[in-house]
This record gives C-alpha cells, structure tokens and sequence, in this order.
C-alpha cells in the first residue's frame, strides 16, 4: 500500500507542477491525482477541527463573562483562532 500511495503522490505531483506551470487549475481527474485531492481534504479538516472545537467553547464561555479583561482576552484569542481557520481554509 505504502508503494502505491507514493506512486500517487509522485503522479499527482508532476500532474499538479504541469497544470501550474501551465497556468491551468490542477483539475486531473486520474486515479493518482483524485486520492491525493481527497488526502489533502482530509488533512485540512482533521487541521480545522481543534481550531473549531476552540472557537465554539470560546463562544460559550464569552457568552457567559461581563465585560472586562479576562473577556477582552478571550475575545482577542477567538478572533486569532479565526484568522487561523481561515488560512486552513484557504490552503
């Protein structure tokens, strides 16, 4: 299996270094290249989940605090944890 999934990954690059040179999207529909996309998809969600899991438990205990510094820190390590996921989801 390991053979195989680094065969893929070797496709899937020359496929994908072609495509960009080119210009194009990386969009080839092979096998190689289509279990790489959704390895790829796989890893990032598996990267967004603990930055998810924070913002939501941020949330409810922000809903919780009265204003002041300990909710201004909380608030300012939430939108950092935002920021984060959206460079996860940008990759």
């Amino acid at each position: 299996m390991t053979d195989q999934m680094s065969q893929f990954k070797a496709t899937a690059n020359v496929h994908m270094r072609s495509a960009v040179e080119a210009g194009r999207k990386w969009d080839c529909a092979c096998e190689a290249c289509g279990e790489i996309r959704s390895l790829m998809g796989m890893e990032k969600t598996l990267e967004m989940r603990p930055l998810v899991r924070e913002i939501r438990a941020l949330e409810n205990r922000l809903d919780e605090l009265q204003e002041g510094e300990e909710k201004s820190t909380l608030r300012e390590r939430y939108l950092t944890l935002y920021d984060q996921l959206a460079a996860v989801m940008a990759k």
